[in-house]
């Protein structure tokens, strides 16, 4: 009789061990797929957070870019008062700077990089009954002789501008004004009845930089009349 309660004690035993290793073998699952869960969740956020940063960096990008450009590309169309000849620079400039030069008849200036840009005008009739492009290249030479000092002159060349035809020539010298070792960039064209001087200038020291947007507003020029 003994034996056989013993035997009931030790059968309970073991059921009860079995259940309770049951229980902590679901208890362990559970908490292993939780932490996966948990761990999968925080990839996919931190990826979608990812390429949301990655795609607005990508659009600020290109927005910035179209910027650049447009302003890049801005020009004005400038108009003596009669508007009859006309130019075209960038619109940031100053586009009425007729201080530059007292007979000039368009003026424009960006002082910040040193360039500036004067058209003169001169009817024909006013230099000589049966004058020439050299005879008014030959006075515009008289004149910058009392403006800069030691003037070096490049070799002319034939050039037209805006449907005129004239001479195009280098000068190197001191500007008087200021001291300033200067390059002019000098135009000097005819039409039926008037001679122009288109001339951009700019420092010595800045004319490798300047040379190309000088050039490329010079031969913007046109007689509009």
């Amino acid at each position: 009789m003994k034996l056989v309660k013993h035997e009931k004690k030790l059968i309970a035993v073991a059921l009860a061990l079995v259940v309770f290793s049951a229980i902590m073998l679901q208890l362990a699952g559970c908490g292993g797929s939780s932490a996966k869960t948990t761990a999968a969740a925080t990839t996919t956020s931190q990826s979608a957070l990812g390429n949301q940063t990655s795609t607005a960096t990508k659009t600020t990008t290109t927005t910035a870019a179209k910027t650049t450009t447009t302003t890049a590309t801005a020009n004005a169309a400038v108009s003596n008062s009669d508007g009859t000849v006309s130019i075209s620079a960038p619109s940031g400039w100053n586009l009425n700077d007729l201080g530059l030069y007292p007979n000039a008849v368009i003026g424009v200036a960006n002082d910040a990089n040193s360039e500036y840009l004067i058209v003169t005008k001169k009817a024909k009739t006013d230099v000589s009954a049966n004058s020439t492009v050299n005879d008014y290249l030959n006075l515009v030479k008289s004149v910058f002789g009392l403006v800069v000092t030691n003037g070096v002159w490049g070799q002319s060349s034939n050039v037209t501008i805006g449907g005129c035809s004239g001479l195009s020539v280098q000068l190197t010298g001191i500007r008087k004004s200021n001291g300033v070792s200067t390059v002019y960039y000098i135009n000097v064209v005819a039409s039926k009845d008037y001679y122009y001087n288109i001339c951009g200038y700019t420092d010595a020291s800045l004319a490798a930089a300047n040379q190309a947007q000088l050039e490329t507003i010079i031969k913007s020029f046109k007689e509009t009349n």
